[in-house]
């Protein structure tokens, strides 16, 4: 079984990392959206104009990554084992060529790997359809999913 704790401080420290990214590039867009040299000559030089849209998105971006921060932060101390897959739980499955496969069920930042004890762990939210799927199952539950035309099955082996 996964150590739960380590695994909420790796994505602590990825979430962390992840907004530390989206602030230097949010900062280097800003600052090229109002150098001097980036000023309009003519109506066809939108480079200046461009490079503001891009900090926009990149704020945007910040806000969202500091969100599911504080998100998480919230819900890990919220998940008190009932043995049901729900938001902040560690979930193991067990596939057909029985390989173990970890998962995160949170509340934002699908897709972020971390890995702990040397495996790899895929955070992973009720909205993706694997996540979905998994919402109140238990221990020796089987789930199935078809994806891109193929079945796949899982038996849930650990939920903590």
């Amino acid at each position: 079984m996964i150590n739960k704790e380590q695994v909420w401080q790796q994505l602590f420290a990825q979430l962390t990392t992840l907004i530390d990214v989206a602030k230097a590039a949010a900062k280097r867009a800003h600052d090229t959206a109002t150098d001097d040299e980036n000023v309009a000559e003519n109506k066809y030089d939108t480079l200046g104009l461009e490079a503001a849209y891009l900090a926009q998105g990149q704020q945007a971006r910040v806000l969202q990554c500091q969100d599911d921060l504080e998100k998480y932060r919230a819900l890990q101390n919220q998940y008190h084992g009932d043995g049901r897959v729900k938001p902040g739980c560690v979930v193991t499955l067990l596939d057909e060529s029985e390989q173990l496969r970890h998962f995160l069920v949170g509340v934002g930042a699908g897709g972020v790997k971390l890995e702990v004890e040397n495996s790899s762990v895929l955070v992973i939210t009720p909205a993706a359809p694997l996540g979905r799927a998994l919402m109140g199952l238990q221990v020796d539950d089987e789930v199935s999913l078809t994806i891109g035309g193929n079945q796949i099955d899982y038996e849930v082996t650990a939920v903590n």
